[in-house]
């Protein structure tokens, strides 16, 4: 667990990057789901469908292809290609959304926080092709006017490389003019990070899980203390939960099994908003997911989607307010 230091000088420390930033980030990450790439009208059908409940904001997720313990990655796939970046990004913005591009990387049978590389060489080769990928969307950033660039999600095992992290966000700045995040795992990743102070954000994806009352205080207190040694705003890159009983548990898990609970995950989403919404260090939340498939999305689907489900009416009761 990080020190925690005295409150006056974090919030000197707050006071520029939220006076930098036009407001909060009342965001859902739009994700490119089939039979919907970002550049069909099936996709803009549902984006501009998006503020009427409350949404100033949407992350885009462009994935790379990869397995684990290799250092080689596949961009771009056919979901999320440049184009349709362009065309969606070009379209959130007439319709009044900020955009934040948000790489990641699929890992097949697992996610990146699992990626474990443990030689030089492979971990030459690994961030010398992660640069490549950095660079290359840090430059669909800036030629779409995206207004917020996240260099990468979840590598609970390859951030601890902390220089060579700091070289990624260096890269990034050259080809990106605008404010930069990381995504980081909830719990000892996004506790232990020691790069939060080359960034505009502290991102977290969060997942903590929380107790049967549905208390956020303890997370809470874990959150606060990061923000109070970096002083920097933090934002939800990721936050959510399964339409499961027992989700809060688990909030991480897509398909946890047991009985579907629509009621469950609105729960959820209100206990987050009730915990953090007038968190002084919190400039935003991104839930996890809406999809492009818009309406396919509905009905008894277990998974993290809330379009819907009571969970959007929620949302749409707290960000229609904020």
């Amino acid at each position: 667990m990080l020190g925690c230091q005295s409150t006056q000088p974090v919030v000197e420390a707050l006071r520029e990057p939220v006076a930098r930033h036009e407001s909060f980030f009342k965001g859902v990450n739009f994700t490119a789901e089939r039979p919907a790439p970002y550049d069909s009208d099936e996709s803009l059908e549902t984006l501009r469908k998006l503020p009427a409940f409350g949404i100033n904001a949407v992350a885009l997720v462009p994935y790379a292809g990869a397995r684990l313990g290799s250092p080689e990655l596949r961009f771009p796939l056919g979901m999320e290609k440049d184009e349709g970046i362009r065309r969606i990004s070009q379209a959130a913005h007439e319709a009044g959304l900020r955009v934040i591009l948000k790489p990641q990387v699929w890992y097949r049978g697992g996610y990146p926080g699992e990626q474990d590389l443990q030689t030089d060489e492979q971990l030459d080769a690994f961030f010398r092709r992660y640069g490549e990928l950095v660079a290359h969307y840090a430059e669909l950033a800036e030629e779409t006017h995206a207004d917020l660039f996240c260099v990468g999600v979840e590598f609970a095992k390859l951030t601890r490389h902390e220089e060579r992290w700091r070289e990624l966000i260096r890269l990034a700045r050259r080809h990106y003019s605008g404010p930069l995040t990381y995504a980081a795992n909830f719990g000892e990743e996004f506790e232990s990070v020691g790069f939060w102070d080359e960034l505009d954000y502290v991102g977290l994806d969060n997942y903590y899980p929380l107790p049967d009352d549905l208390s956020t205080a303890a997370s809470a207190q874990r959150i606060e203390t990061v923000y109070r040694r970096f002083g920097k705003p933090v934002i939800f890159t990721e936050v959510g939960f399964s339409s499961y009983e027992g989700t809060h548990r688990q909030p991480w898990e897509d398909e946890p099994g047991g009985a579907y609970s629509a009621e469950a995950q609105a729960e959820g989403y209100e206990a987050i908003f009730r915990g953090f919404h007038d968190k002084p260090w919190l400039q935003g939340m991104f839930w996890w997911k809406v999809g492009t498939n818009g309406m396919s999305q509905q009905g008894r689907n277990g998974a993290h989607a809330p379009w819907g489900k009571p969970a959007m009416d929620v949302l749409k009761n707290w960000y229609l307010k904020l």
